[in-house]
C-alpha cells in the first residue's frame, strides 16, 4: 500500500492532524507523500511534500474562492490520471470531493478525513446548506472509509464505512512535549493561561482580549496559533514575546503542559461549534490540564458532568477575568478540575488511526 495525503498548508506546522497521520504511516512502514495547496508566501523545503498549487493567502475573499476552484479542479485531474497511486487520505471536503468524483468514474480508494463539516461551519443560506450537505453525503458514500472525530459528526445516511477517531494527541508527540516542557526555564508564580490554535472572532478572541486587559500584570497570558481579526491581533500584540506564532504540534503541547489553564471557546451560534470535538479539549484530557469553555455546546457534556472544565458564557470577558483571578487566589480549584479530567479516558489518536490505516491496507487494489 502507498498513501497520498491531500490537504492545505504546511502539514508539519499548520496541520497537526496530518502531521500525526504521517507518524502513524511511518510506524506502519507505509510509503507516503503529501500533495498540498500552499497558501503561504514562503514555502520551506519540506520532506515528502509536493506542492500542487501555490496561490492566494489565508482568509476569505474572491482570490481564495478562485483558489479553491483551481485546487479542486487540479486535484481531480491529478487523481484521475494516477489510477494506481494507492490510498488517498483527504483532509476535509475540498480534498475529498475530487476523489469522490473520480470514484464515480473508476476505482479510486480514498479516506475522507471529515474533521470539520463545511455545511455546519458557517451560517449558510438554507439552499446552500442543503447543497453542501448533499455533497458531503455523496463523498461519504463514495469513500472507502469516512473518519469523523465523534458520533456528533456522523451522518445518518452513511453506510458502515464510518470510523470514529477522537481528536486526542499522538503518544510520541506527548512524550516529546513532556521533554520539551521539562527543559523550559523556571516561571514566576502567576497563573499562566494558554491561548492557542485558531484565534478568531468565532473562537472567543474578543472575550479573551478583554480578560487579558482586565487582569493585566496579575495573570500571565501565553499564546500560539493563527490570528484572524483585530481582537486576535491585539491579543497577540499585548502578549509580546509570550506569543509564539505558529508552532509545531510538539511545541504546542509543551506550551500546554507549562500552562495552568487553557482557554477554548466556541461561539454556539454556529452549528459546527455546537458539535465541537476540539483538539484542545482532548489534549487537556490527556495531559490533565484544566480548561475553560462555554455552555451551549452539546459535545462538552462529558467534561461538564465530570466537572473537568470551567464554564463561562460565550462573550463574557469580564466574568472570565473574575474567574481567572479567583483561580489565581485559590489553586485548589485547578486540582478539582484535574480530578475530573482523570475520570475521562480516551484512546490515543495513533492507536485509533492505526486501525484505520490497517483496514486501508486490506482494501482491494
Amino acid at each position: 500500500m502507498n498513501a497520498i495525503i491531500l490537504g492545505q498548508g504546511n502539514p508539519y506546522l499548520k496541520n497537526p492532524y496530518l502531521s500525526k497521520l504521517s507518524k502513524v504511516l511511518d510506524s506502519a512502514r507505509i510509503p507516503y507523500e503529501f500533495w498540498i495547496w500552499s497558501r503561504d508566501k514562503q514555502n520551506a523545503d519540506l520532506p515528502k511534500v509536493k506542492v500542487l498549487l501555490s496561490f492566494g493567502s489565508w482568509g476569505g475573499g474572491a482570490v481564495n474562492a478562485l483558489g479553491y476552484a483551481l485546487w479542486m479542479a487540479w486535484l481531480t485531474v491529478r487523481v484521475f490520471f494516477q489510477p494506481r497511486a494507492g490510498v488517498y487520505f483527504c483532509s476535509r471536503l475540498d480534498a475529498a470531493l475530487p476523489c469522490a468524483i473520480v470514484a464515480s468514474l473508476r476505482r479510486c480508494r480514498f479516506v475522507f478525513l471529515d474533521r470539520d463539516k463545511l455545511s455546519k461551519s458557517y451560517a449558510w443560506p438554507a439552499p446552500v446548506k442543503r447543497a453542501i450537505e448533499a455533497i458531503e453525503r455523496f463523498i461519504g458514500r463514495k469513500a472507502s472509509l469516512h473518519v469523523v472525530p465523534g458520533a456528533s459528526r456522523a451522518d445518518g445516511n452513511d453506510g458502515d464505512n464510518v470510523r470514529i477517531v477522537r481528536n486526542t494527541p499522538h503518544s510520541d508527540v506527548i512524550a516529546r512535549a513532556r521533554q520539551m516542557a521539562a527543559a523550559r526555564p523556571y516561571r514566576d508564580g502567576r497563573l499562566r493561561v494558554l491561548v492557542s490554535g485558531l484565534i478568531s472572532p468565532e473562537r472567543g478572541a474578543r472575550m479573551m482580549r478583554e480578560a487579558m486587559e482586565a487582569t493585566a500584570g496579575r495573570i500571565e497570558f501565553v499564546g500560539a496559533g493563527r490570528l484572524l481579526g483585530e481582537d486576535a491581533q491585539s491579543l497577540a500584540q499585548q502578549m509580546g514575546a509570550n506569543y509564539r506564532g505558529i508552532v509545531s504540534n510538539e511545541d504546542a503541547l509543551a506550551m500546554l503542559l507549562s500552562a495552568d489553564v487553557v482557554l477554548a471557546f466556541y461561539d454556539p451560534a454556529l452549528e459546527i461549534n455546537r458539535l465541537a470535538e476540539p483538539n484542545k479539549w482532548f489534549d487537556c484530557a490527556a495531559l490533565e490540564i484544566p480548561f475553560f469553555t462555554n455552555p451551549g455546546l452539546s459535545t462538552s457534556a462529558p467534561f461538564e458532568q465530570a466537572q473537568a472544565c470551567f464554564l463561562v458564557e460565550y462573550g463574557n470577558g469580564a466574568r472570565l477575568a473574575q474567574d481567572l483571578l479567583r483561580i489565581d487566589a485559590d489553586r485548589s480549584l485547578l486540582d478539582q478540575r484535574r480530578d475530573g479530567l482523570r475520570q475521562l479516558r480516551y484512546e490515543a489518536w495513533d492507536t485509533a488511526m492505526a486501525r484505520v490505516v490497517a483496514e486501508c491496507a486490506q482494501l482491494p487494489s
